[in-house]
């Protein structure tokens, strides 16, 4: 196991059962281990860029998610935003 994974395995020992979002909180916040202590995890270097000038994929998502949440609020179509 890593330390992270002892840690982890620590605190249900002594604790008990953790729920998924404690586990999710230690795996990512945990300040020593955690995916988001690490050097730049978002970004060129890092593991995914979420910027849409990077892609312009990314933009026409985020324009079809803003839409649908347009209808999905009872608005109608023709008065949509996007």
């Amino acid at each position: 196991m890593n330390p992270l994974q002892e840690r982890i395995a620590a605190l249900i020992a002594a604790s008990g059962p953790i729920t998924v979002a404690q586990y999710m909180t230690i795996a990512l916040h945990d300040p020593d281990y955690g995916y988001y202590s690490k050097a730049e995890p978002i970004g060129a270097r890092g593991d995914f860029i979420t910027a849409p000038e990077i892609s312009q994929m990314f933009g026409e998502l985020i324009g079809l998610w803003c839409a649908q949440v347009w209808l999905d609020q009872g608005k109608r179509a023709e008065t949509a935003p996007c």
